[in-house]
């Protein structure tokens, strides 16, 4: 059966969401070749940046409209993600392969016992988008233990440390395994001159995603952040 194919607008980005889940990578004819079999050798293939971003738009919204913030920002970084076509890349059993959408994991805080993993499938309406999320948020806050059914090839893996205004950050990993999946980092917001800054850190596999992309990805997010 021939896969059809939906075209959705992302927050000012024409997508195309196909019937299909993934595609594989030709990586003979791949033109990162060279790049990824090089980077693929490194038991520690991950690249990061350190960056603030202005959330001061979205805060204002979140305020009156009685919104989560937390929420919201997550929504419009995966909307950021997946119009860039190099963090849709995932390596499978050595082969690599491009989904059409990723989705959302993120680390959600409890009360009385450590963090747990969520999954929030991606929708571009935030509406549909945040019912999901509070759903699962308050699923895995009345759990315990990590819940690694979270772990899938295509997720971004979030997490928020909202007591820390960081300026650089590692995150602990397994580094005989075959984890490529983009890691993003939100900090603690404060305010300077009149504006809501708030630092964030992206990690990704350097045989998949260069400093082109990720830098593409910071900008594509600042213009989500912007969106009213």
């Amino acid at each position: 059966m021939r896969s059809r194919s939906v075209r959705l607008t992302l927050g000012g980005y024409l997508c195309v969401i196909f019937g299909r889940m993934k595609q594989k990578i030709d990586i003979e004819q791949w033109d990162r070749k060279e790049h990824f079999m090089f980077y693929s050798r490194f038991k520690e293939p991950y690249h990061g940046v350190n960056v603030q971003v202005d959330i001061t738009a979205l805060k204002h919204y979140c305020k009156q409209a009685n919104e989560s913030l937390f929420i919201a920002y997550v929504h419009r970084a995966i909307i950021a993600v997946n119009a860039i076509e190099a963090m849709r890349y995932r390596i499978i059993d050595g082969d690599v392969y491009l989904y059409d959408t990723t989705h959302v994991t993120a680390t959600i805080d409890r009360k009385q016992v450590p963090f747990g993993f969520s999954f929030v499938a991606f929708d571009p309406d935030f509406e549909n988008f945040k019912k999901a999320a509070t759903a699962e948020f308050t699923r895995v806050r009345n759990s315990n233990g990590l819940d690694l059914s979270a772990g899938r090839e295509n997720v971004v893996h979030f997490s928020a440390l909202p007591w820390i205004e960081f300026t650089g950050i590692t995150h602990a990993r397994d580094l005989e395994g075959s984890d490529c999946s983009p890691k993003i980092t939100f900090g603690k917001i404060t305010q300077k001159e009149g504006r809501w800054l708030m630092p964030m850190s992206v990690h990704v596999h350097h045989g998949l995603v260069y400093g082109k992309d990720v830098a593409d990805f910071i900008d594509a997010f600042q213009r989500e952040l912007d969106r009213l």
